[in-house]
C-alpha cells in the first residue's frame, strides 16, 4: 500500500512539473507587456476618442508606467493627458497622440539585458514588440531572437549610429525605451516601363484625335493632309518615339501585341503584305488616314483584314 502511495505521490508531483513548464511557456508575452494585451500586427496611433483593444493596450501600459489611466478600451481626454505626461517623460514632445514612438517606449520599458542571436524568453518578446511597434512588422513575437529579429536590431542600430553588431545591449534599449527607434519608410518602387508606354500611347492617340477630318493625300505627312503611316509616324513623333516612313516598316518595330491586349495608341495593321495601318483607340476602334476623298476617321477594326499589331516604345 505504501509502495502505491508513493507512485501516485510521485505521479502528483510530475504532473505538477509538467504544468508548471506549461505556464512558463506562456509567460514570456505576459510578463514583457505587464498583463497587457498589446501584441499587434500594426501599432495604430492613439488618442482622445480611441476605442477598442488597442486603446485598451495604450491605457494598460500607461498605467503600468505609473500614468492613471481608465484602462476600459475608450481613451479619454485624461488618457490623452496622461500619454502626452509619459511622452514628456521619455524626452519626447507633450502630444496627446501615441503613435510609433510611444508605443515602442512602452513596450520596452524595464531592464537592458544583453541579448543575441538564439536568446529566449520574455525580454526577447519585449524586444520583438518594442521593434514591432517601432514600424518592424515582419518581426514575430515568438520568444526567439532569430533571423528577422536580428535583421530588424541590425537596421535599429544602423538607425541610431550604433555599431551594426545584431546584440542588443543597453544602448539599444534605452534607445527604444526613449522612443528614438523607427524602422526605415520603404522606398517607393519606380514606375513600371509598362505604364510610361501606356500613357505615350495615349498622348499619342490624342494627338491623332487631332487630325480628324483632315483629307487624305499620298505620301502626306501633314499638317492638313495624311496617308495612313505618316499619321501614325507623326502621332508617335509628338511623343518623343521615332517610326520608320512606311507602315511595312512600322511593322517591324516596337514590341508585338495580341488582338485580345491591344492598349491605346497601339499600332494596328491590315492586308496581306502590310499595306494599311492605324491607331488603336479603344472600344475596337482605329484612327486612320484611309484613301483619297475619305478624311481621317474612326474605323472599326472589324471591317478590315487584321493583320496584326505593334506598340511602340
Amino acid at each position: 500500500m505504501g509502495k502505491i502511495l508513493n507512485k501516485a505521490a510521485a505521479l502528483v508531483a510530475g504532473l505538477a512539473v509538467v504544468a508548471s513548464s506549461i505556464v512558463s511557456a506562456e509567460l514570456p508575452a505576459a510578463a514583457a507587456t505587464t498583463d497587457c494585451q498589446a501584441t499587434f500586427s500594426k501599432y495604430s496611433s492613439i488618442r482622445a476618442g480611441s476605442t477598442g483593444t488597442k486603446a485598451k493596450a495604450m491605457e494598460c501600459l500607461l498605467d503600468n508606467a505609473g500614468f492613471s489611466t481608465t484602462v476600459n478600451g475608450s481613451f479619454s481626454a485624461g488618457d490623452a493627458a496622461a500619454l502626452a505626461d509619459f511622452r514628456k517623460s521619455i524626452g519626447l514632445k507633450p502630444l496627446k497622440v501615441g503613435g510609433r514612438r510611444a508605443w515602442s517606449a512602452l513596450l520596452a520599458r524595464g531592464d537592458t539585458p544583453e541579448l543575441k542571436s538564439g536568446a529566449k524568453g520574455a525580454d526577447v518578446v519585449r524586444l520583438q514588440l518594442a521593434l514591432r511597434a517601432a514600424g518592424y512588422s515582419k518581426v514575430p513575437t515568438d520568444g526567439t531572437f532569430g533571423k528577422a529579429t536580428v535583421t530588424a536590431v541590425k537596421s535599429a542600430q544602423k538607425s541610431r549610429g550604433l555599431k551594426r553588431t545584431g546584440v542588443v545591449t543597453a544602448s539599444l534599449w534605452k534607445a527604444l525605451q526613449k522612443g528614438r527607434v523607427t524602422a526605415p519608410a520603404v522606398a517607393k518602387k519606380p514606375a513600371k516601363k509598362k505604364k510610361a508606354t501606356s500613357s505615350k500611347g495615349k498622348r499619342a492617340l490624342a494627338y491623332a484625335r487631332k487630325q480628324l477630318g483632315d483629307g487624305y493625300r499620298y505620301g502626306g505627312t501633314g499638317p492638313n493632309k495624311w496617308d495612313c503611316s505618316g499619321l501614325t509616324m507623326k502621332s508617335w513623333k509628338s511623343v518623343g518615339v521615332k517610326l520608320p516612313r512606311t507602315s511595312r516598316a512600322q511593322y517591324r518595330v516596337g514590341k508585338k501585341v495580341k488582338k485580345s491586349n491591344l492598349r491605346k495608341g497601339d499600332l494596328v495593321f491590315f492586308y496581306s503584305g502590310i499595306s494599311h495601318v492605324g491607331i488603336y483607340a479603344g472600344k475596337g476602334k482605329i484612327i486612320h488616314a484611309s484613301r483619297p476623298g475619305r478624311p481621317v476617321a474612326y474605323i472599326k477594326i472589324k471591317y478590315m483584314p487584321y493583320a496584326g499589331a505593334r506598340r511602340p516604345r
